[in-house]
This record gives structure tokens, C-alpha cells and sequence, in this order.
């Protein structure tokens, strides 16, 4: 009998939106892709759907009522894959990793959306650990292209959070002089995987991780993408979070965060850099 521990990672249909958009359509080809590869170690899950009382503790009642009274379609998908990042915590305190192929997670801000991003999820996931779990030292990673700016507005002054934030472009760039914060972006592939590197150091100690794991700083990215960041680089990056995980026994949930099609990069070609992240993370 077969007795190696299986990752699970969260997905549903309902994550999925007829959109020219990737952060809303990609994660339908990645989940097509594990089953078709079939994937050892990888195990789909459906998730929950997460509240409007979980969603409270970081947006707005104002915000969250455009949700509720707007595009139905968009809040299942939003509800879906905020509750498969929810149950991923869960899940990653059990088993060690989890993830949800769940994206558009840290540009959101208390009041409104912001880049493509509606719910902070990385944060509502951070709360989850912190308000349920109770830990006291947890660290959120970013390796999105872009900077994670939300994370920083609705969680930066959180003592029990730190936040190690490693771009490629500034956008929703922010600056903090507390030691529990870092940011840093990069201008030089050559230089990109060291800066990942000081980033987890950053990190050591934290109780728990949560990893936004964004394909996008890939140089055929049409977002965010940087020359020289290949798939071989980013492969290597993805192996040295998931190794730092286990030789640090932290657990850790992974999302998506960005990736985007270019030129010379389709959707099957963005979804095939984001089973990089699922490979390393495998149990």
C-alpha cells in the first residue's frame, strides 16, 4: 500500500470566469493539467465557500455591499477561491503544504479593488492562522512581479506578521521602516534569486508561511515580466522556498498570484509555470 502523504490543494469550477483576464481563467487550465498528468502526491479538493463575516475582518461593509450587489458571477468566483485559500491553512497546519489555485490576492485594498485584485486573501489567510490557529509569528512571502501593497496597508501594522516582498516592478510598491518588513525590487534578473534568498532569511523563525507564488516576473510575461528571468530561474526559485520550507519545518500555504500570457507565451504555457510551484511543493 501506498502510504506517502498526498498534497492537497484547493479548486472548483466556481474559481473560473468567462474573462480575458488571466487571474480569473488560468486556474481551470491548471487543474486540467494535474489531472491529466496525473500528477503524484496531488490530491484536487473542492473548498468552502468563504463568508461575508471572514471577508469583514479586513474590507469595508461599504465595499463588500458593491460586492454582494454586483456581478453574481464575480462573487462565487471570488467566494470560491477565497475559501479554498481558507481551508489551505487549514489544511497546510495538518499535512505541512497546501495550496489553492487561487490568484488576484494582494493588491486589494480596505475600500476598493486594485490590479485586478478584489479580496486581500493573503491577509484574510494570515488572519485564519493568527486569529484561529493561534500563532504568534508568521511571515507572508511575495514573489508576485508586482509589490503587494494591500498586504502591507491592511496587515503592516500587525507585530505578529512579517512581510518579505521580492518584485520586479513597482507597482503598488510601499516603504516601512520596521524591521519585520522588507521589500525589495529588482532591476537585474542576475540578481534575482540572491534577493529571494536574503528574503527568506528575512523570514527565519515565522511558525507558518503564506507564499504568493506569482509566475509573472517570467521575462515572457506581458505584465511584470523582467529579461533573463527564465523558466530555469524560476524553477530554481520555487525549489529554494519549498527546500527552505522543509529544512525550517515551517508549513505553508502557496496561491498563484500573477502570470499572464505575452507574445510568445499562451495560457497552457502560464499554466505549465505554475505547476512549477505544485512540483517543488509536492509532499
Amino acid at each position: 500500500m501506498n502510504t506517502k502523504p498526498r498534497t492537497r490543494i484547493f479548486y472548483d469550477d466556481d474559481y473560473v470566469l468567462e474573462s480575458e483576464l488571466e487571474t480569473r481563467t488560468k486556474a481551470e487550465p491548471i487543474a486540467k493539467l494535474i489531472r491529466s498528468e496525473n500528477i503524484p502526491g496531488v490530491e484536487l479538493r473542492s473548498p468552502r465557500k468563504a463568508t461575508r463575516e471572514e471577508l469583514e475582518e479586513v474590507h469595508s461593509p461599504e465595499y463588500l455591499d458593491g460586492l454582494w450587489n454586483g456581478i453574481q458571477d464575480l462573487l462565487r468566483s471570488l467566494l470560491a477561491s477565497t475559501g479554498g485559500v481558507l481551508d489551505a491553512v487549514d489544511q497546510a497546519l495538518i499535512d505541512g503544504f497546501s495550496g489553492s489555485l487561487s490568484s488576484g490576492l494582494h493588491h486589494a485594498k480596505r475600500t476598493h479593488e486594485e490590479g485586478f485584485c478584489f479580496i486581500n486573501g493573503l491577509v484574510i489567510a494570515a488572519l485564519r492562522a493568527l486569529n484561529v490557529h493561534k500563532l504568534t509569528d508568521i511571515g507572508i512571502l511575495d514573489l508576485d512581479a508586482h509589490c503587494g501593497g494591500g498586504t502591507f496597508q491592511l496587515i503592516g501594522n500587525d507585530a505578529r506578521v512579517r512581510l518579505a516582498d521580492v518584485s520586479t516592478n513597482s507597482f503598488d510598491s510601499w516603504k516601512s521602516f520596521e524591521l519585520r518588513h522588507h521589500l525589495k525590487v529588482v532591476r537585474d534578473a542576475n540578481n534575482y534569486l540572491n534577493e529571494v534568498e536574503k528574503a527568506l532569511k528575512h523570514l527565519s523563525g515565522v511558525q507558518f508561511l503564506v507564499y504568493n507564488a506569482g509566475m509573472d516576473p517570467f521575462e515572457g510575461c506581458s505584465i511584470g515580466g523582467l529579461t533573463g528571468i527564465t523558466r530555469e530561474i524560476l524553477q530554481r526559485r520555487e525549489k529554494l522556498v519549498a527546500d527552505w520550507c522543509r529544512e525550517n519545518k515551517v508549513p505553508a500555504l502557496y496561491v498563484l498570484a500573477g502570470g499572464y500570457e505575452g507574445p510568445n507565451l499562451d495560457l497552457e504555457g502560464v499554466a505549465r509555470l505554475h505547476l512549477l510551484t505544485i512540483n517543488e511543493f509536492v509532499n
